[in-house]
């Protein structure tokens, strides 16, 4: 029952387009006719498409400006010239990346020598090790300090959380204001 009425229904939409397009018989004009008059939904949507249909015939052509063609080809993307722009980024890119593994192998050749006997090696740890040390003594330190600074004023620590909590609340409104916006637009 339900195939039988789409059917109809979709013979009824083929008669209102042909009726528009002024390509009925007469038959054809009377069996849309006695279908519109059985049918007030129809109707009301033959209606409202003879408007529609109205207003296009009504509405004068719109003509390209002059020089519309030729801005549109200047606006066009060159591609010899991406191209060859590609091509530049492409080629110092990886010079960037080739120039220092070859400047240090050049170092390693000529200070090959000098880099392999063990007391220079032993030198270098020793400074990389100390470097470290200290490194460690300022962040321990750093940490220490910071500690006793919130353990004296305990007020620093509520206001930097009360703070972090005011941009999680205010960005989760943000997000969501923007999401309802974003469906808004994609209905309308």
């Amino acid at each position: 029952m339900g195939y039988m009425q789409m059917e109809q229904e979709d013979r009824i939409y083929m008669l209102m387009m042909d009726a528009l397009d002024g390509e009925l018989s007469a038959e054809q004009h009377d069996e849309l006719t006695s279908h519109l008059q059985t049918r007030p939904a129809l109707m009301r949507e033959w209606q409202s498409l003879q408007a529609i249909d109205t207003l296009f015939r009504s509405t004068p052509a719109l003509q390209p400006t002059a020089d519309f063609v030729q801005r549109t080809v200047a606006r066009l993307p060159n591609h010899r010239a991406r191209i060859r722009v590609i091509t530049i980024v492409y080629i110092l890119l990886l010079l960037s990346g080739v120039l220092p593994l070859l400047f240090g192998l050049l170092v390693l050749n000529r200070l090959g020598t000098v880099l392999s006997e063990p007391a220079l090696l032993g030198g270098v740890w020793q400074a990389v090790y100390n470097g470290l040390l200290v490194a460690g003594a300022v962040v321990r330190a750093i940490f220490t300090a910071v500690s006793e600074f919130v353990s004296q004023q305990p007020i620093v620590l509520g206001l930097l959380l009360v703070m972090v909590g005011v941009v999680f609340v205010w960005s989760g409104i943000y997000r969501q204001l923007v999401g309802q916006s974003g469906q808004i637009s994609n209905r309308g």
